[in-house]
């Protein structure tokens, strides 16, 4: 169990370095979620959607 919250708080922490690593990261927490049939807590949504704003903004040359 304590493998299991240690990979789920990773997953929650990531903090992507682009729009590919945010994307992938949301595909792979949604996966996790669906298969252990889990949901985010309140802290843990606030610190995904936190994550968007905290990353460098990508240069579009």
């Amino acid at each position: 169990m304590q493998e299991e919250e240690a990979s789920r708080q990773a997953i929650v922490e990531y903090k992507p370095r682009g729009d590919c690593e945010t994307k992938m990261r949301l595909t792979y927490l949604a996966a996790y979620l669906i298969a252990t049939r889990g949901r985010l807590t309140p802290e843990e949504m606030r610190s995904i959607a936190d994550a968007r704003h905290d990353r460098p903004q990508e240069s579009n040359s």
